[in-house]
């Protein structure tokens, strides 16, 4: 039995995407950019990834969750549009293993979700995550304290 002093919280949200570019379906970090500032290279990132990373973040409730916390991720991706409707409904929840490749869809929820749903990426001690098509392309999140 564990001990009643420190009560588990759960939260669970869905980042939406809309037919707009850029905001279409879930994004995966990029490598960052590198431009001279005068004598010393400067690294950014690419203004597409922080659009669509502030995109995300305003999705996300601000809870600035502190302690151990176990994060459960489903990126529920688009179908090719040239796929048939039969071909469609056959791969609905068929995992997804083509590109972007998991890490980096992972690391830019991580990204949004740093000082505004936990306070730092370090508390995170577990990570569950998945990609399967849908009909609609989505981000289900889950986010537990231990």
């Amino acid at each position: 039995m564990e001990p009643s002093s420190k009560e588990k919280t759960c939260n669970r949200f869905e980042i939406t995407f809309r037919d707009v570019k850029g905001f279409e379906k879930p994004m995966p970090s990029p490598r960052p950019r590198f431009r001279n500032a005068g004598r010393f290279p400067q690294a950014y990132m690419p203004t597409s990834y922080t659009n669509h990373k502030n995109f995300i973040q305003r999705q996300m409730p601000k809870l600035l969750l502190e302690g151990s916390i176990k994060l459960t991720v489903l990126f529920e991706m688009p179908m090719l549009k040239s796929w048939s409707n039969p071909q469609k409904q056959r791969m609905i929840k068929a995992y997804h293993s083509k590109k972007p490749d998991i890490d980096n869809l992972l690391k830019t929820v991580l990204d949004a979700a740093n000082g505004h749903v936990w306070i730092d990426d370090g508390q995170i001690v577990e990570i569950h995550s998945a990609k399967r098509y849908s009909e609609r392309p989505k981000i289900k999140i889950k986010v537990e304290v231990l």
